[in-house]
């Protein structure tokens, strides 16, 4: 009985050390694939997004074809700086026509959709449009250099709870270990 004890021991331990490794590999993959996008979408000078299913558990990456973009940011009064015109045109699909969701062009194999391992959620997505907790969220990343400010949590087997900070400005995005929330305030006015 002691033998049988030991062994079942055992085969806990490492069926949980073998769970944390692999939340912990998802988590640096997606962190990595965040900061690979924001970059990529400089050098392949296309918009990139990375799009949640929250309802499949899944994630996938694409491109996006954009039909006629530059005559949508043209018609834009000529009042505006460069960089308030692309913020613009993320916050409003609408600006840039008629867009579809493709495989990245240089990289097909990023399409793939990627599956989250058992054990692990993503209870929401916060970005400049709001906070999104069921659908397809997607955060975009702009050929100029900008990504999409954005706020993700992630539901642990332990019920903690990982909060990934993206920069908006540098594409790089930080593992925070605990729950904590962001508010995109950028070019608001401050209140009194």
């Amino acid at each position: 009985m002691l033998i049988i004890g030991a062994l079942g021991g055992i085969v806990a331990t490492r069926t949980n050390s073998f769970s944390y490794w692999q939340q912990e590999g998802f988590i640096r993959t997606l962190t990595e694939t965040i900061t690979f996008l924001h970059h990529q979408s400089v050098s392949d000078q296309s918009i990139y997004r990375l799009e949640f299913d929250l309802e499949n558990n899944l994630y996938k990456v694409g491109a996006l074809k954009v039909e006629d973009e530059q005559e949508a940011v043209t018609s834009l009064t000529e009042d505006y700086g460069y960089l308030s015109l692309e913020l613009a045109a993320l916050r409003n699909p609408g600006i840039q026509g008629v867009a579809t969701f493709i495989p990245p062009p240089s990289l097909p194999s990023l399409g793939t959709p990627v599956q989250i391992p058992m054990g692990l959620k993503i209870r929401d997505v916060r970005t400049m449009r709001g906070l999104e907790t069921e659908g397809k969220p997607y955060i975009d990343f702009s050929p100029r250099g900008f990504s999409e400010f954005a706020v993700i949590h992630i539901i642990l087997a332990t019920n903690e709870v990982i909060t990934i900070l993206v920069n908006p400005f540098t594409g790089i995005a930080k593992i925070i270990r605990e729950d904590k929330d962001f508010q995109w305030t950028y070019g608001r006015k401050r209140e009194s």
